[in-house]
């Protein structure tokens, strides 16, 4: 293919990923428009919701202007003065991250990778700033200068994940300009320590979906009386589910700050960690149903998670280093592993962290989320101590395996039967 080939490939995913996105957002919106209000009221209403929705899942700002009457019917108080919406539904970020990553693996396998990164980006952050030219109210809009560089950043996190990837799994595909400045044991413990701590962040990440999953179980019945409580309707109540859909990826980052140990703020003095209680009466949104009142000290054992994490992503990251040539397996390459592997691990948790919380409304939804500092620091030192003890595991292992065979050896020729002397050969 040519460069104008893949450009224009690029850009045409590009577009399709911000109209796939923007369209999950409008189309419910849309039925409400059409079955509940009868086509009654202007449907550019829904349009403007369902492209606040998709920027502000994107990171894009919006800005809130409520007059009396409207602050009081939504439990705010009543004199609020304007203020900025910073919270973003991280699945909406999370499907476009991925988008993004697909479409730079396919510009990967080409000469032109620049080419078609910088066309999708550019066609991305175009659409975005479009939309949000759409989007402009007097109560509720997105802030136009943000849209272009903050969606289109989101959108190229993904773009960059994705040719990582496929130079990742490319060994024998190595820059030049990367090759030139550092040496083969350098990019070989730089490389480890990149995967141990995707690795083990990915675990503790699948951990904490399933610490929500079971939550979700455990609470279902005060959920639905939430849903009961609200009287939405089926079209409403399907709308306010894919609302929170979109916030779900959130509520997992959060049960991650948990797990780590610092917890996460729910606004109005609200903090929710283990051995912690909450000080302010929640909002009825059913997803929040699953915070609990009150965790017990005991709660704190759930620091061993993200230990067991970077233990197992070690033990696993051992055998690629015992399995590279030449093979890295001396304590110094170990230390530096589980030492990058700590760094590493703490700047993507304390991203996370800072990429899920925000502001939603003055008062008790002012500050939501985990703190980004906090999460990475006692995530770097539980991943470090658990990468140590898995990379220890290894090399003590493949220790003990480098030695069986010669014990194996060693007992065969011990249990040899001696041969009896020939006693007539002798005689001759």
């Amino acid at each position: 293919m040519t460069r104008a080939v893949v450009a224009f490939l690029a850009a045409f995913e590009a577009v399709i990923t911000a109209a796939i996105g923007l369209g999950v957002a409008l189309a419910p919106l849309t039925l409400v428009w059409a079955v509940q209000y009868h086509m009654a009221t202007s449907w550019a209403v829904f349009w403007r919701a369902a492209a606040d929705a998709w920027l502000l899942g994107l990171g894009v700002d919006a800005h809130v202007d409520l007059d009396r009457l409207t602050a009081l019917g939504l439990g705010l108080p009543g004199a609020v003065p304007p203020f900025t919406v910073t919270i973003a539904g991280l699945g909406v970020a999370l499907f476009t991250v991925v988008m993004g990553a697909r479409i730079g693996r396919r510009a990967a396998e080409t000469p032109f990778v620049l080419s078609g990164a910088i066309s999708a980006i550019a066609t991305f952050a175009l659409a975005a700033w479009a939309v949000a030219l759409t989007a402009q109210a007097d109560v509720f809009g997105p802030v136009v200068s943000q849209a272009a560089p903050v969606a289109g950043a989101t959108f190229a996190a993904g773009i960059v994940l994705g040719v990582g990837i496929d130079w990742a799994g490319n060994r024998d595909h190595v820059p030049a300009a990367l090759a030139h400045a550092f040496g083969a044991e350098v990019r070989a413990v730089v490389g480890a320590s990149l995967r141990a701590a995707t690795g083990a962040v990915a675990l503790l990440v699948a951990a904490s979906a399933l610490f929500v999953a079971l939550l979700l179980f455990a609470h279902f019945g005060r959920a639905v009386s939430l849903y009961e409580a609200l009287q939405t309707g089926y079209l409403g109540g399907a709308t306010l589910t894919i609302a929170q859909l979109a916030f779900l990826p959130n509520a997992v980052f959060w049960a991650m700050s948990w797990l780590i140990g610092p917890g996460f703020a729910l606004g109005g003095g609200a903090a929710v960690a283990p051995g912690s209680g909450l000080a302010a009466r929640l909002p009825g949104v059913p997803l929040l149903a699953i915070v609990p009142s009150h965790s017990p000290s005991a709660a704190f054992v759930a620091v061993v998670i993200p230990v067991l994490c970077g233990a197992a992503s070690g033990f696993l990251t051992h055998r690629l280093l015992k399995r590279s040539t030449p093979p890295f397996d001396t304590p110094l390459d170990l230390v530096l592993v589980a030492v990058g592997t700590a760094v590493f691990g703490g700047a993507l948790l304390a991203l996370l962290a800072w990429w899920s919380g925000g502001t939603l409304a003055p008062g008790v939804l002012a500050h939501l989320g985990p703190s980004a500092w906090q999460t990475g620091v006692f995530g770097a030192l539980e991943l470090g101590v658990g990468m140590a003890f898995g990379l220890a595991a290894g090399h003590l292992r493949g220790q003990a395996m480098d030695w069986t065979p010669l014990a194996r050896d060693r007992s065969v020729v011990e249990k040899r039967p001696t041969p009896e002397p020939d006693f007539a050969a002798t005689r001759d």
